[in-house]
């Protein structure tokens, strides 16, 4: 096969994921600086075999913050198509409802849970070459700990033990899975026709008579799910992300080595994750203009000025904020401020653009430093020099930067044109960023 051309992924992410005990589903939780999903889908988006994803996520969570960071920013950063699908009741339905996003002409795919993102491409690799030898491959790992079957008692939650069971033979089973595309799907049709639903895709197609190749696992590669998981993975990540790691479970473990390889393999893996990635200084340009009318409040960079008129728009329409936020997004290719938060959503109606420029940089902030930020207001009347110093103060404390890096400057246009006659006030913008690496 081709792998690079005909190979997506699907990342089953719709899970509640209960028995974690956090607040919000485990893989929208922050560990090491980056959400549990983001680290998975970070991982494999970046391996050259994958040429797209879907990632099946939880109804509701589609339009979530860190959900839209992961599929605008990881698509730019790989140049990869990534799509979402809203899941479904369980794991299998999921991937079911994700196989349907995968394009026609696709003959592969890899499937891999949301939380487990301490996948190494080492891996990922040896899984697809069983599969591209098989049709279908899934990675294990044998067991180290005594397996008893056990039977309830009539004491509470006590239970008795049945019988001890040989562990010859026995392998927990991992993702990722990658199968031939068209016999995963009709497994899966099969399945919801019969009404089966299985525990993993592997379960599927071995259910209908077709042989399923194992590969070794990773023990790092496990699937975040009880609240002492978090501390675990988040170690390994900081430890792989400083160098003092290397990026496969399987060479830390001591598995799957080729005598004399793994130490080889271990220095190169650390040499090429303690390289730091030069910051990439970026610029972008904005600009944002609104009339002036009766009947509104009339705010700019966050200070309300007294004025017999206001600006008019959705949110409080300060045309410096939505200046500053065009800027910044357009520096890092991340859209424009409407895209973030639309015009007819009624949830940002007389909105504070300063508030919507913090949500803006607590998602962009992850990858990213202000350098400077250049700024010019065009306006007629009221004279705006005696409040620059509170605007330039409130945008620093969006970005939390000293105000040394902000310009405001304001300048009349003579009464020329429109904005000339007092019928509205525009803003520029230029913003000077550095591009963070981001592992």
């Amino acid at each position: 096969m081709n792998m690079i051309e005909s190979l997506w992924a699907v990342i089953p992410a719709a899970g509640a994921g209960v028995r974690a005990g956090s607040k919000v589903p485990k893989q929208f939780v922050e560990i090491a600086g980056k959400t549990i999903l983001e680290w998975t889908t970070d991982r494999i988006m970046s391996m050259p075999e994958v040429s797209g994803g879907v990632l099946a996520l939880p109804r509701g969570y589609e339009s979530h913050g860190s959900v839209r960071w992961i599929v605008e920013t990881l698509a730019l950063k790989h140049n990869k198509p990534l799509v979402t699908v809203t899941g479904g009741q369980t794991r299998q339905e999921s991937v079911g409802l994700a196989l349907e996003k995968i394009p026609p002409h696709v003959s592969w795919v890899m499937i891999h849970d949301g939380s487990r993102p301490l996948i190494s491409r080492d891996l990922a690799l040896r899984v697809i070459q069983a599969a591209r030898e098989h049709s279908a491959a899934v990675c294990g790992t044998s067991l180290s700990d005594t397996v008893k079957a056990i039977v309830p008692s009539h004491q509470g939650d006590l239970c008795f033990v049945h019988s001890t069971l040989s562990r010859d033979g026995i392998v927990t089973v991992q993702t990722p899975q990658v199968f031939k595309l068209s016999l995963l799907r009709q497994c899966h049709e099969t399945a919801k026709r019969d009404g089966f639903t299985g525990t993993d895709d592997g379960q599927l197609v071995e259910r209908y008579g077709y042989k399923v190749a194992v590969v070794e696992g990773e023990r790092t590669n496990f699937k975040v799910t009880f609240p002492g998981d978090f501390a675990l993975a988040a170690a390994l990540l900081e430890k792989q992300a400083s160098g003092s790691e290397p990026a496969s479970g399987a060479e830390h473990f001591g598995e799957m080595n080729r005598p004399g390889s793994g130490s080889r393999r271990a220095r190169r893996a650390r040499r090429l994750l303690q390289r730091e990635e030069a910051p990439v200084p970026v610029t972008g340009f904005g600009f944002d203009v609104h009339p002036l009318v009766h009947g509104r409040k009339y705010v700019l960079g966050g200070v309300e000025i007294p004025w017999p008129k206001g600006l008019l728009g959705h949110s409080d329409a300060d045309v410096l904020c939505h200046a500053v936020a065009d800027a910044v997004l357009g520096a890092l290719s991340l859209g424009d401020i409407g895209k973030w938060f639309p015009p007819e959503d009624s949830r940002f109606r007389d909105a504070s653009s300063l508030g919507l420029l913090a949500d803006i940089w607590s998602t962009a902030g992850k990858i990213s430093e202000i350098v400077h930020l250049d700024c010019t207001l065009v306006a007629q009347e009221p004279r705006l020099s005696p409040y620059i110093e509170h605007m330039r103060y409130n945008i620093s404390q969006v970005f939390s930067i000293s105000m040394d890096k902000i310009s405001i400057k304001a300048t009349s246009p003579e009464k020329l044109g429109s904005l000339g006659q007092g019928q509205g006030i525009a803003a520029f913008c230029v913003a000077t960023l550095i591009k963070k690496g981001r592992g």
